[in-house]
């Protein structure tokens, strides 16, 4: 690797994308209070706290290319019936992560047998530089209809608490989530092809 890659999020699993995709990077947890304001949408929160948490990494170092991203799912009317609205977040319930196991649970009964919407923005910014480039990536995903005894099993294997919706689609979700469409690593929080579009824009390869 010619350059170093500093990872601005405290998630495990974003970190553990890179390693699996062999990018070498240092995690550098920016500690930025994520915000959700529900009124100006999902666009608008994943790019925000993406670019701050980025920002927050990237005035501490003088080179280096800095990540910073961030994940929200969207819960509303079919995506069919409210094609036009419903990717802007207009009038929807903009989630993040769900504060306690009650509440992972009222959100996966919120969701069963409904299509939700998965945002991730991201950030990367060349400390050197001084350039960013940034981007979202969206994707959907049907979720099955949840008996109360199958949600309770879920989130006591999965521990979704550190989780945008409280839930993943890894392990145990296999037998929960179905009919993906769009990119599988934006639901797991880092869409590894819209990050190397944005790596290319600063002029370099993702991959070195």
């Amino acid at each position: 690797m010619r350059y170093k890659i500093i990872l601005a999020s405290a998630s495990k699993r974003r970190s553990k994308i890179l390693k699996e995709c062999g990018i070498a990077h240092r995690v550098v947890i920016s500690n930025v209070p994520e915000k959700m304001d529900h009124k100006k949408g999902a666009r608008f929160n994943v790019l925000h706290n993406a670019r701050v948490k980025a920002e927050a990494i990237a005035d501490k170092y003088r080179s280096g290319f800095i990540v910073g991203a961030d994940t929200v799912v969207l819960l509303g009317p079919s995506f069919k019936r409210n094609r036009k609205a419903y990717p802007l977040g207009l009038g929807k319930r903009v989630i993040g992560k769900p504060k306690t196991k009650k509440e992972a649970k009222l959100l996966l009964k919120a969701f069963s047998g409904k299509t939700i919407v998965v945002y991730t923005g991201l950030c990367v910014i060349d400390a050197k530089k001084g350039k960013s480039a940034s981007g979202i990536d969206v994707s959907k995903v049907r979720v099955r209809r949840l008996s109360r005894k199958k949600i309770d099993r879920f989130v006591k294997i999965s521990g979704p608490h550190d989780k945008a919706g409280g839930f993943s689609i890894e392990g145990s979700g296999a037998f929960i989530f179905d009919n993906i469409d769009g990119s599988f690593y934006n639901i797991l929080g880092l869409p590894m092809m819209k990050l190397d579009q944005l790596f290319k824009k600063l002029g370099v390869g993702l991959l070195g």
